[in-house]
C-alpha cells in the first residue's frame, strides 16, 4: 500500500532526526503499554506511516487512497520486523521489551520473507494453498484470507513487545483469538469470525502454528492457559507455538481438504489426516461434526456408484437428520464436511451441472433443474 514514510522508515537510522519529530510523544501515555497495537492506538500512527487514520469500535485503522489495514501491519509493512525492537528502544525508549523480543521478530521476519506469491519460487503445493491461480479462481476469497491469517498470526506475535514469554522456545509462544487474529489482519473487511477460526484450524492441520503442550508452556503461558469459572478451574486452548513456515506441510490440507473456510473440518477428519493421538493432544476443543462411522457408511456408498448420483441432497440431508437425530442445519453442516474431505471424491451438483458433466440421471430425470445431487466426483 501506498504509505508516504515507508523508504523513510525502512532507512530510519539514516533518518533519524525525521522520524524523532514523527514519533514524539508524551511518555506518561506510553509507558504502561504492552502491545504494539496499543501503543499504535495511542501515539499518531498514521502521522508516522504517511496515512490518514481513523477508529472503529474504538480500534485504530490506517487508510490509504485505495486501501484501509489496521495499524500493526501498516507499521511492519513500512519497517521489517528485525528491526523493530532497536525502533523502539531508540524512539520509545521508556517501554520494557519482554527478553525473548529479539528472537520473535526474527522468527517472523523469516516468516515474512517467505510468504508465498504468484511469482515466487516456492513449491507448488505452498501456492495451490495460498496464492489464487487467477482472478477468476473460485477459492480467490479463501485464499487470500488463509494467508493474510497466516500473515496475522506472525503480526501476533510481534505484537506483544512487553511480559513475560508464554513458550519455553524462545519467541515462539504467541496467544491468539478471533479479536486479536481480526486486529492484525491486513485486510480486515474481508474476515469473519467464523471464517478465520476455520484458517486457524487448517494452519494447524499443516503444522505452521500448533497448540503448546502444559510442558512446553512458561509460568506465564500455564497461567494465561487456565481461567477461574465460578471458583472450578477450566482449561482454555489459545497458546500456540509459531513455527517456521518452511517447517510446515501444506500437503496436508492440499492432499486431503478442499479449501473451503465457510466449513470447519471435523475431528474424525483430522482423526483421518493426522492420526488419533495428534487430533487428541492438539485439537482438544474439536468436538463435534461428521464421525467415523458415517464416514465409512460414504465411502461404502461412493464405491458402486461410478457416474450415476448417490441421491438428491435433499435426500441424504433428511436421511442424516433422522439417521442420526440431529438438525437439518447440522445435516448439512456434516455433507459439506464429507464433501470437504477428498479422499471420499463427493460432491454437490446442480442438475444441469451434473448433465453436462455426463452423469447417467436414470431415475432422476423429474426433479428440478436447479435440485442438487451428490455424486461421486468425475
Amino acid at each position: 500500500m501506498g504509505y508516504t514514510n515507508r523508504e523513510l522508515l525502512a532507512d530510519w537510522q539514516n533518518n533519524v532526526d525525521k522520524i524523532a519529530l514523527l514519533t514524539k510523544h508524551s511518555t506518561t501515555r506510553t509507558v504502561k503499554k504492552l502491545r504494539l497495537s496499543d501503543l499504535l492506538n495511542t501515539i499518531s500512527a498514521g502521522k508516522i506511516v504517511g496515512a490518514s487514520e481513523h477508529k472503529i469500535n474504538g480500534r485504530k485503522l490506517l487508510s490509504t487512497h485505495n486501501s484501509t489495514t489496521n495499524a500493526v501491519p501498516a507499521l511492519l509493512e513500512c519497517l521489517a520486523p528485525e528491526k523493530l525492537p532497536a525502533f523502539l528502544k531508540a524512539f520509545y525508549p521508556e517501554l520494557l521489551l519482554r527478553v525473548d523480543y529479539h528472537q520473535a521478530c526474527t522468527l517472523v521476519e523469516s516468516n515474512l520473507k517467505q510468504l508465498p506469491a504468484q511469482r515466487s519460487k516456492c513449491p507448488s503445493e505452498t501456492k495451490d494453498l495460498f496464492v489464487p491461480a487467477s482472478k477468476s479462481d473460485p477459492l480467490r476469497d479463501d485464499k487470500k484470507l488463509l494467508l493474510d491469517c497466516w500473515r496475522a498470526i506472525n503480526y501476533a506475535t510481534v505484537n506483544q513487545f512487553a511480559g513475560a514469554s508464554l513458550v519455553k522456545t524462545a519467541g515462539h509462544g504467541v496467544y491468539l483469538s478471533w479479536d486479536i487474529i481480526n486486529s492484525m489482519l491486513k485486510y480486515p473487511q474481508h474476515a469473519t469470525r467464523n471464517k478465520v477460526y476455520n484458517a486457524l484450524q487448517l494452519l494447524q492441520i499443516a503444522g505452521f502454528i500448533r497448540l503448546s503442550m502444559d510442558s512446553e508452556l512458561t509460568t506465564a503461558g500455564l497461567k494465561l492457559a487456565t481461567v477461574n469459572k465460578n471458583g472450578v478451574t477450566v482449561r482454555k486452548h489459545n497458546v500456540f507455538i509459531l513455527n517456521d513456515f518452511d517447517k510446515a506441510d501444506p500437503k496436508l490440507i492440499t492432499d486431503n481438504l478442499r479449501l473451503d473456510l465457510t466449513t470447519r473440518v471435523s475431528k474424525a477428519i483430522i482423526e483421518k489426516i493426522l492420526g488419533r493421538e495428534n487430533a487428541k493432544s492438539y485439537f482438544p476443543s474439536i468436538k463435534s461434526g461428521v464421525d467415523e462411522v458415517t464416514i465409512g457408511r460414504f465411502q461404502q456408498a461412493v464405491k458402486s456408484k461410478g457416474l450415476t448420483p448417490i441421491a438428491t441432497l435433499n435426500n441424504v440431508v433428511d436421511r442424516l437428520r433422522n439417521d442420526l437425530n440431529i438438525s437439518t442445519v447440522q445435516a448439512r453442516l456434516y455433507i459439506n464436511q464429507l464433501c470437504q474431505y477428498k479422499q471420499l471424491h463427493l460432491a454437490k451438483l446442480k442438475k444441469t451441472d451434473a448433465v453436462a458433466w455426463g452423469y447417467d440421471l436414470t431415475g432422476f430425470e423429474n426433479i428440478h433443474s436447479s435440485q442438487k445431487l451428490l455424486v461421486v466426483e468425475k
